[in-house]
């Protein structure tokens, strides 16, 4: 009898932990010096990338949604997991059948304790947002999410999308533990007034959009062959951490390499303040990438 009712209450237990884990659960796993994602298998092809749908249905707060969970293992290295966004906010139109990438008032909150960002059709792309403080290899975290307009009004019923990533820091912010995982996206559905069903978010999770997302094994595969040829300027290997929204390299000549916006800079030593130069793209080709 007592095992019988051990037994109960771990499945309880257990129950109760999944119910906790929220909906969806964006699971996430660091293996073999990779981050997977969704591990649960709780999202959607969205072309060749993978989205979770977080449903805001709630009644009494249709656009604000607090249950979508960050859960994660393997993560035995301490420090910070983070996401970051990869692109600003997109919208649904139906009437155009794509995804809109301006042009409209509505934006995305997302508040984690007492971190917060908005992203909007113009601005937000490349921030991050704190997940959780490491403690042990595995994490547990819920993030707000709240979709409003800029100017009081309702938002409309339909779909929003924003891109992120997830990755790991050092408890100092300096060193990457954990490399950005593949871009995925958060597509917020709300039909507050009946006017936006589930089969109309499906047609648009027919449609990719038309996004320039960063693939950063490719950008340190750059940084790396940029070393290997240029030794005057990058005299030595050196490790790539996130600088003020660069994915960005720094040598003991004072002189930086980074990536913004499908971008190369360079800042410091013979160059002086930060200084574009020209489309990531265009290295890709010269180095054969």
């Amino acid at each position: 009898m007592n095992k019988f009712f051990i037994g109960l209450f771990l499945l309880f237990f257990s129950v109760m932990t999944m119910a906790h884990e929220g909906e969806p659960n964006m699971a996430f796993a660091w293996r073999d010096g990779i981050i997977e994602i969704d591990t649960a298998r709780q999202g959607r092809a969205l072309g060749n990338h993978t989205a979770f749908i977080l449903p805001f249905t709630d009644s009494l707060t249709p656009y604000r949604m607090g249950d979508s969970g960050f859960t994660g293992s393997g993560f035995d290295q301490g420090g910070i997991v983070s996401y970051q966004t990869e692109s600003t906010l997109l919208k649904w139109s139906a009437e155009q059948s794509q995804w809109l990438q301006e042009g409209f008032s509505e934006q995305v909150k997302i508040s984690r304790l007492a971190d917060e960002n908005i992203v909007t059709d113009t601005e937000g792309n490349g921030l991050q947002g704190f997940i959780a403080q490491l403690t042990s290899s595995v994490f547990e975290a819920h993030a707000i999410f709240q979709i409003q307009t800029t100017d009081g009004s309702l938002p409309d019923d339909g779909a929003y999308m924003v891109f992120i990533n997830i990755l790991g820091v050092d408890d100092a912010g300096e060193h990457i533990l954990y490399r950005p995982s593949e871009p995925f996206a958060l597509v917020f559905h709300i039909n507050a007034q009946s006017s936006f069903n589930n089969l109309a978010l499906s047609e648009a999770l027919k449609v990719m959009p038309e996004v320039r997302l960063n693939d950063y094994n490719r950008i340190d595969t750059l940084f790396d062959w940029a070393e290997s040829q240029f030794n005057e300027l990058f005299p030595h290997a050196a490790e790539s951490r996130f600088i003020s929204g660069f994915y960005a390299r720094c040598y003991d000549n004072a002189i930086c390499v980074g990536s913004k916006d499908g971008k190369i800079y360079t800042a410091g030593g013979i160059f002086g303040d930060i200084t574009e130069q020209g489309a990531i793209e265009n290295f890709y080709d010269t180095a054969g990438l």
